[in-house]
């Protein structure tokens, strides 16, 4: 068959993080119907409070965590960036990755506009092939999170797709 028909490889690996690993924002909580509007002013707000960061990593890197939906389909939305340290401005969100094993999923994309079929295509082959047979559950209410890092604004533009993991009791 002709090989630009083929669609590229997802291959997963689990990382176990041996320190935390921490990441300072803004959270809101949205759903689909107001979900654009919602993160765009959540962007704007959080690189107005951007600059105030201490220790920002090097290199650095923003992190989006997307958490599970309830009942009523709300879901919170956290974008931050990667910092060295907890201890941050109090207008900010600390998250703490706490150590354990994470699954990762390089996702290339060609042009912007290719990011959220590709995306959508690595999480769902995360959730209903990976993860059944992985011998792993996701832990906590993170349904995924994004990493963009300087790899999202070189020639061949990539993120990382990551979740937090624990392994399932035999």
């Amino acid at each position: 068959m002709f090989s630009f028909l083929r669609k590229k490889q997802i291959t997963v690996a689990v990382e176990c993080y041996e320190a935390s690993r921490f990441v300072a924002g803004l959270q809101t909580t949205t759903e689909k119907r107001s979900y654009k509007t919602d993160v765009r002013k959540l962007q704007k707000q959080f690189y107005a409070v951007r600059d105030s960061l201490a220790a920002r990593s090097d290199p650095s890197g923003t992190l989006v965590i997307f958490h599970n939906p309830d009942e009523a389909g709300r879901f919170r939305y956290f974008v931050g960036d990667l910092v060295d340290k907890a201890s941050q401005p109090e207008a900010v969100t600390v998250v703490e990755l706490e150590p354990g094993d994470y699954a990762e999923i390089h996702v290339k994309f060609k042009v912007p506009n290719d990011l959220a079929l590709s995306v959508a295509r690595a999480k769902h082959y995360f959730m209903e092939t990976w993860l059944p047979a992985s011998g792993y559950r996701l832990k906590g209410d993170v349904e995924s999170m994004e990493l963009y890092d300087c790899r999202s604004n070189i020639q061949l533009p990539s993120i990382e797709l990551i979740f937090p993991l624990e392994k399932m009791k035999g």
